[in-house]
């Protein structure tokens, strides 16, 4: 069964209490730990793919393009799992009580 939501924000406790904004968010299933390993995947596979190409063939734009495109795909898609997935209510720390709860 799929989570409801993936991401939980993530909120530092500064010496004024709580900040009002989040500082990021952190996977709270496997499916937003699947998300960052993407972005991380095409990230790594269109900056391989950019020196492979440039260093091999004198096609250096193709393999910038190839690492452009995969940039957007990597970086649009957890984009929009982080603002779609996200649970508004919710922070990290609320989910680790909640875990902790349920292991006793």
């Amino acid at each position: 069964m799929a989570a409801r939501y993936w991401f939980a924000r993530n909120i530092r406790v500064g010496h004024q209490g709580y900040d009002r904004y989040g500082k990021g968010v952190m996977p709270i299933s496997w499916e937003g730990r699947a998300v960052i390993a993407g972005f991380i995947a095409a990230m790594i596979s269109g900056g391989l793919s950019m020196l492979f190409i440039g260093l091999y063939t004198s096609l250096f734009a193709l393999g910038i393009a190839l690492f452009v495109i995969l940039a957007i795909a990597g970086g649009g898609t957890f984009i929009w799992a982080v603002a779609t997935k996200s649970d508004p209510d919710k922070s990290m720390a609320e989910y680790r009580a909640e875990r902790q709860k349920n292991r006793a």
